[in-house]
């Protein structure tokens, strides 16, 4: 039985056009070592921080297909391919989980990128 169900649920696909992204590309975490006193007691602080621009987190579930549809919030195996409307580059960063992905534009870009996305569920 839960074959039929996997082999309905498989491969799925969803088309969402004009998709605006506005993230930028990050140079990356640098850890960082700091101290502080406060009233003549030190702390000592360590950590991560992300340098530069932040890229474009994108939560599937706030994502609405084509048809009006809004996408479900966990897809397996998931690709996102990626139709830019303009001149400027588009890309995923990293790669995609099951309930998000990342993506950013180029920095030379003017501003906002608006984009079509394809996300088609690869599963296992």
């Amino acid at each position: 039985m839960s074959f039929a169900i996997d082999s309905i649920n498989a491969n799925r696909a969803w088309f969402v056009p004009g998709f605006v992204v506005w993230g930028l590309p990050s140079l990356g975490q640098v850890p960082y070592l700091t101290t502080q006193t406060i009233n003549g007691t030190t702390s000592v602080m360590y950590g991560q921080m992300e340098l530069g621009p932040a890229e474009q987190d994108v939560l599937f579930s706030s994502l609405t297909d084509h048809r009006g549809n809004q996408l479900p919030s966990e897809i397996n195996t998931p690709r996102v391919m990626l139709r830019p409307k303009e001149s400027s580059a588009v890309f995923v960063v990293g790669t995609e989980s099951n309930e998000s992905f990342r993506i950013a534009r180029d920095p030379d870009s003017v501003g906002s990128v608006e984009v079509d996305l394809m996300i088609v569920e690869i599963g296992d």
